[in-house]
């Protein structure tokens, strides 16, 4: 074998190595963003769920005097923001009322980019 074989060869194999390094960066930044994802889903449908079984104000056995209008936010880890709202749709009334529930979480990740945020929005429709 040659000096000129060997040389060759170092630079094929130098090349496959490098697009492996590549590609397990970009595997791991896939990861990282798919975990955020997950994340933020399930506590939106946490929210969801919990907004979906609170009782409808007919004013004697709700205890939320606002439901079904409401909205509001909280972070229930850091680095994500959760906010929903819960409006009345349409002109519906007593016994027949129907509320649209949307419930946003806001994330950022190190994937997302500097100052970058990705959201996941859910949204419902609940009878009385």
């Amino acid at each position: 074998m040659t000096l000129a074989e060997v040389l060759v060869a170092v630079a094929i194999l130098t090349i496959g190595l490098l697009s492996v390094v590549g590609m397990i960066s970009s595997g791991f930044s896939g990861v990282v963003v798919s975990g955020g994802q997950s994340k933020a889903t399930s506590y939106a449908r946490q929210k969801l769920e919990e907004l979906k079984n609170r009782c409808y104000n007919n004013g004697t056995t709700c205890g939320d005097a606002t439901y079904p209008a409401s909205n509001g936010n909280d972070t229930p880890e850091a680095g994500i923001t959760r906010g929903w709202t819960v409006a009345q749709a349409g002109a519906t009334v007593a016994p027949n009322r129907l509320s649209r529930i949307t419930v946003t979480v806001t994330w950022t990740s190190g994937a997302s980019g500097p100052g970058g945020g990705q959201q996941v929005i859910m949204e419902t429709m609940r009878a009385e």
